[in-house]
């Protein structure tokens, strides 16, 4: 039998009146790939947190066995507190200084081990591949804990050591970027360097996959296999069904903050898994023809001609793109995360002015963010979080970020508070925001509920183009489904939906034409659409 490397027991955690985790036992063994499943608003996201150590449980207790095999009870006040028992997470919610560089993040990752002695000490005795082959521990960075306020390093160390872990573990990035100038899916790369750099034998993967191609993902599966077989025991939180049971060895079920399910993988299909998660069966979302490619009317909404953009470095992100979309079809772009997807949007929404060529809505050319949203645009922006709600706000004041909504619940320029509230209300219960209380801060809510208000605030008004970007990214399959069918509503209500998604089964199931963007090219692929081989390739700069 394989030995238990974490244990918690009838672990609870409760906000005020609210029960997030509810009398959870869970047991982690050594070498295995565990998936953690469940809706948004389970208590997955928490009960993760209770483990690193950024929530307290109410009640219950969490075991953990140290590296000499003796099991002790792990109270850990902070993340720091984890991190020294050898628990690393990557969290759906990056934990990065945006205004430091990759290496610096890094280096800060490895300051909270205390050590007192430069960790390039440690590093270059060339013990590190030694190390991972074995037990990465006998490296002297970790046996070394001493003053956190000796800790120092150098720069040029520090970018070395960044190469090296990309290298070693195949997750590529530019150690001497700007976190701010990432995209998403790079600043999650960063994340798991950041685990791997302080030698996290628990490592707690939250959506790790969300923003790779194919073949990414089974090289990074490679990765977690190659992980697993060292003898690190991996916490995989994923909605991704196929990849769970792809990579895990067993599997974990919460609803409503209680465990419903605990067994191997391959016990229920993924359709059971659905039906234990949400508690009844669903369905899948399925586009018809009707009312569109074959009837899609002539009008254009949404017109790019020869549209460079440049990024946030002056490099060139998006490369003479043109593109034209028409009411009543949803055109999908597909792409790995940091191919100038990011770039497009903004430019679009008038949110980034470093552009040449033209964009047209609707015949007219707006250049300001408030003129394209006059112009009837919505816009689901990739990051909820820095552009997408403002934590600080309430959920009922986030819902009404969107000039419409606020001119719909004012009246003499004075927002009325009853259609303000009734409107907030109506939003949470279509949109099953959990927990359903508009009072509340967004900052309260797990990210796929934040996710929901975004969602809420602007699919709800049905713009004439809505520009969505990774639309469902964090959210549980009934609650993506849910959002799938607003976008085929605005699809088949004679509107227009530019979807851009690194999920590519939800472009090749939503789209009527698709593309690839892949070095700030678009490229068409509505031939390649049944050749996931081929589309991979492009995604990733390879010719066909």
């Amino acid at each position: 039998m394989a030995e238990q490397i974490l244990e918690l027991r009838n672990v609870t955690k409760t906000f005020g009146d609210f029960v997030a985790v509810d009398s959870v036992d869970f047991a982690l063994q050594t070498g295995e790939i565990h998936a953690i499943l469940g809706e948004n608003g389970a208590g997955k996201s928490t009960l993760m947190n209770l483990i690193y150590g950024l929530y307290q449980p109410s009640a219950g207790r969490i075991y953990v066995t140290d590296r000499e095999g003796w099991q002790r009870r792990l109270q850990a006040k902070s993340p720091r507190d984890a991190i020294v028992s050898g628990i690393g997470m990557v969290h759906q919610h990056f934990m990065l200084v945006e205004n430091l560089t990759v290496a610096e993040n890094i280096a800060l990752s490895l300051g909270q081990l205390r050590t007192g002695r430069t960790w390039m000490e440690g590093w270059k005795d060339g013990r590190m591949e030694k190390a991972h082959r074995h037990q990465s521990s006998n490296l002297p960075i970790f046996r070394s804990l001493k003053k956190f306020g000796a800790f120092r390093f150098k720069k040029e160390e520090a970018i070395e050591i960044t190469e090296a872990l990309s290298e070693q573990f195949g997750l590529a990035v530019d150690p001497r970027a700007l976190v701010r100038t990432l995209s998403v899916g790079l600043k999650q790369r960063v994340e798991i360097l950041k685990a791997l750099a302080v030698d996290a034998r628990i490592l707690i993967l939250d959506e790790p996959t969300a923003v790779l191609s194919p073949q990414e993902v089974e090289g990074f599966f490679t990765i977690l296999r190659n992980l697993q077989a060292d003898g690190r025991a991996i916490i995989f939180i994923s909605h991704k069904m196929k990849e769970v049971l792809s990579i895990s060895d067993r599997i974990t079920v919460l609803r409503r903050g209680k465990k419903v399910y605990l067994g191997p993988t391959g016990e229920l299909t993924a359709r059971e898994l659905a039906r234990e998660m949400i508690g009844e069966d669903i369905d899948e979302v399925e586009r018809s023809s009707d009312g569109n490619s074959d009837h899609k009317s002539s009008d254009s909404v949404l017109h790019l001609s020869n549209l460079t953009v440049l990024g946030s470095r002056d490099e060139i992100a998006v490369s003479d793109v043109s593109l034209e979309t028409y009411r009543g079809e949803i055109v999908g772009i597909a792409g790995v995360d940091g191919n100038g997807q990011r770039e497009l949007a903004e430019a679009i929404m008038g949110l980034r002015h470093n552009a040449s060529g033209t964009i047209s809505i609707l015949g007219a050319d707006p250049k300001r963010t408030k003129a394209v949203r006059q112009c009837g645009v919505g816009y689901i922006p990739e990051d909820r979080q820095t552009t997408g709600v403002i934590a600080s706000f309430s959920v009922t004041e986030n819902l009404l970020l969107n000039v419409t909504h606020l001119e719909n619940t004012a009246r003499w320029n004075v927002l009325n508070q009853k259609r303000k509230r009734n409107t907030a209300e109506q939003l949470i219960a279509d949109y099953d925001i959990r927990p359903p209380i508009g009072g509340i801060p967004a900052a309260a809510l797990s990210g796929g509920n934040q996710q929901k208000i975004v969602l809420a605030r602007e699919i709800s008004l049905h713009p004439d183009l809505l520009i969505a970007v990774n639309p469902t990214r964090g959210l549980d399959v009934n609650a993506a489904r849910y959002v799938h069918e607003n976008l085929l509503v605005q699809r088949n209500g004679k509107r227009s939906v530019l979807l851009i998604s690194t999920e590519l089964d939800e472009v090749l199931l939503l789209s009527d034409r698709l593309f690839v963007m892949s070095r700030g090219q678009l490229i068409e692929a509505t031939a390649q659409r049944n050749d996931i081989e081929a589309l991979g390739l492009l995604m990733t700069g390879e010719k066909l």
